[in-house]
């Protein structure tokens, strides 16, 4: 069977964005308070859909679930987008979608959706949001 551990997962996950795209990352939901650096840098979340079991009889197992970063970029000024800011999450993220998979988990590449937005925080405070989502295949424990 494959390990289908949701927590093994998000920390396989946290350890490819923590400190290639930023050491702000959390998961599952934006924290209730932001750091200062949150509010200057910016921060990702990372969220795992269902994970789903495609196993077969006689064959290796496996699963698969869709991934969602969103990365929360601060706006420069009175709403104004941050480019270099935006620039660096994007393509700090492609690229770590780009080089992910190891034996145990498979990044999809392209498999790759996204969409950009605004939201305001929890904390109150205003970002210009994008997602990224993929799909993620996991295999036997080995």
């Amino acid at each position: 069977m494959f390990d289908k551990s949701r927590i093994r997962l998000y920390e396989y996950l946290r350890s490819l964005f923590y400190d290639v795209v930023t050491t702000n990352v959390y998961e599952i939901e934006e924290p209730q308070e932001l750091t200062p650096s949150d509010e200057k840098d910016g921060f990702i979340v990372i969220r795992i859909g269902d994970v789903n079991n495609d196993s077969e009889f006689g064959t290796d197992a496996y699963g698969w679930a869709r991934v969602y970063v969103t990365a929360y970029v601060p706006t420069r000024n009175r709403g104004r987008l941050d480019f270099d800011k935006y620039n660096h999450f994007e393509n700090g993220i492609l690229n770590v979608i780009e080089n992910a998979s190891n034996a145990k988990y498979h990044v999809m590449e392209n498999s790759l959706l996204s969409m950009d937005g605004s939201e305001q925080t929890n904390a109150n405070n205003f970002y210009l949001t994008f997602i990224k989502s993929f799909l993620v295949y996991i295999t036997t424990n080995g």
